[in-house]
């Protein structure tokens, strides 16, 4: 035990205090200075970093090397929509070839009443006002009610008309596709070669018919297609004139889109 104590002389304990102070310092030294360090590309382990693993608000741009952190770096769906700024995203590009692909307008529910009669339909209908529907750059459609003596009924019609020769179109009630027999859609085509739809209502009634497509395209390729519906109402309802209101009615509705 004697011999023991002999050894800690004040000389050991003072040397041994000192390299434990030595020890502490230089360990909290590299603490400090590995805290500091930026961290490398080469120091990450593939897919180590994760939002799990990131403290908030820990990581800053000045403890990141330039190029650091990769695609290699980050685990799999680890970035979520929430640690994205939206504002630096640009637009998919597949959203952005969808945008320019087509421009789809509704076409505004038109009442009108009949403007014409006649002994045939094709007289009331050349007789008849036309109403706007539609028109652009290429194309017009417009629709027209009119009475029909010789059933006796109310007719609405929906046409369409090209600015450019060498159209073609198909609809429920004609086509012209270019073809030796039909010809194309042209400016002086006439009006009864180009409609597209028509319903029709026997006195005292009312008639709606299912919304129907049609297409139709340019010399150009420009390109429409759409849907109209057509609803006619003769004389006074039994179960009263509803959206319609008195007397003979077309209701003319739908929508179109453009390429």
């Amino acid at each position: 035990m004697n011999s023991i104590c002999k050894r800690f002389t004040y000389a050991n304990v003072i040397s041994t205090i000192a390299l434990f102070l030595v020890l502490c310092g230089a360990t909290a030294f590299a603490a400090n200075q590995l805290g500091k360090k930026t961290v490398g590309a080469k120091q990450l382990k593939a897919n180590a970093v994760t939002t799990a693993k990131i403290k908030k608000n820990a990581v800053t741009a000045k403890k990141i090397k330039k190029n650091a952190i990769t695609t290699t770096k980050i685990a799999n769906n680890s970035v979520t929509g929430e640690k994205v700024n939206e504002a630096t995203l640009g637009t998919v590009p597949s959203a952005t070839v969808a945008n320019s692909l087509s421009t789809m307008t509704a076409l505004k529910l038109t009442k009108t009443f009949s403007s014409a009669s006649g002994a045939t339909a094709e007289a009331a209908a050349a007789a008849a006002t036309p109403v706007m529907l539609y028109e652009d750059s290429h194309f017009r459609i417009y629709g027209k009610c009119f009475v029909n003596s010789g059933g006796p009924e109310v007719v609405g019609v929906v046409y369409i008309a090209t600015k450019q020769d060498g159209a073609i179109f198909d609809a429920p009630e004609d086509e012209l596709s270019g073809g030796p027999t039909e010809g194309y859609l042209n400016v002086s085509t006439a009006e009864e070669s180009r409609e597209l739809e028509a319903e029709s209502s026997s006195a005292n009634n009312a008639s709606i018919n299912e919304a129907s497509e049609f297409g139709a395209t340019a010399a150009d390729s420009y390109s429409l297609i759409g849907e109209n519906q057509i609803a006619t109402k003769s004389g006074t309802l039994p179960a009263g004139d509803g959206l319609y209101g008195p007397g003979d009615v077309c209701l003319f509705s739908g929508f179109v889109i453009h390429s």
